[in-house]
């Protein structure tokens, strides 16, 4: 007689199999930030051929895309095979910059406010770094069509936390999407995949922390990241 298995256990079964199908999704979105990234350093050195100096660049950058690419990948795997995160200490400013620099075709003026300047927080920087990506290229999209727009990421201590958020001056979050704009496939984008997002609440909880979307003051979004600034003893 086949015994009946614990509904409890299927529910945890059930729990890690969607987490799983989230982060192997997220790989896929990854992946095709990395592409586009690689990409439009390519287009740049075809057009700068001529110019071996700015040549150089493109393709050093096109090089270092695949790179980060891959490092990513392998984080995001290792979080789907429930491997511990590579926590150290990392400066706030640099993730924050580092993520900026993977910004190409903006319309949008970005302002970096980091108080205190040495701000630092424990974490995996390149993971914690995608969040941060991911919200800006949300944010960036949230701009198109307009002319001109105003993005800006703050970091600050707060307690034994660092709240990091990514605010822009565009129509805000669709109301409609609200309640679960983390949870995977959905967007409000003709084109958006759903997966950023939720593959930024799961490296947020992956580090102990939380991810929310809110009202900015200007009418636009406003995400915020908190983290606990310092590795569990």
């Amino acid at each position: 007689m086949t015994k009946a298995s614990d509904p409890n256990d299927r529910d945890a079964r059930a729990a890690a199999l969607a987490i799983a199908g989230a982060l192997g999704a997220g790989v896929a979105h990854e992946l095709r930030n990395t592409l586009a990234a690689i990409e439009s350093a390519l287009y740049l050195a075809k057009r700068h051929a001529e110019d071996r100096a700015r040549l150089g660049e493109h393709l050093a950058r096109a090089e270092n895309e695949v790179r980060k690419g891959q490092a990513v990948i392998d984080r995001v795997l290792g979080l789907a095979r429930g491997e511990p995160l590579g926590v150290e200490i990392a400066s706030v400013a640099e993730i924050v910059a580092a993520a900026e620099r993977e910004l190409f075709d903006m319309n949008a003026t970005i302002e970096m406010q980091v108080t205190p300047p040495d701000l630092e927080v424990a974490c995996d920087p390149i993971l914690i770094e995608r969040v941060i990506v991911n919200l800006l290229l949300n944010a960036r999209d949230a701009l198109e069509g307009r002319a001109s727009g105003r993005i800006v990421v703050r970091a600050r201590a707060a307690d034994e936390a660092v709240v990091l958020e990514v605010e822009d001056d565009g129509p805000g979050v669709d109301p409609s999407i609200a309640p679960c704009i983390f949870e995977p496939a959905v967007t409000s984008k003709p084109t958006g995949t759903g997966l950023g997002l939720a593959l930024c609440r799961t490296i947020a909880h992956a580090h102990g922390g939380t991810i929310e979307a809110l009202a900015a003051p200007s009418g636009g979004a406003l995400f915020r990241l908190t983290l606990p600034a310092k590795a569990d003893a």
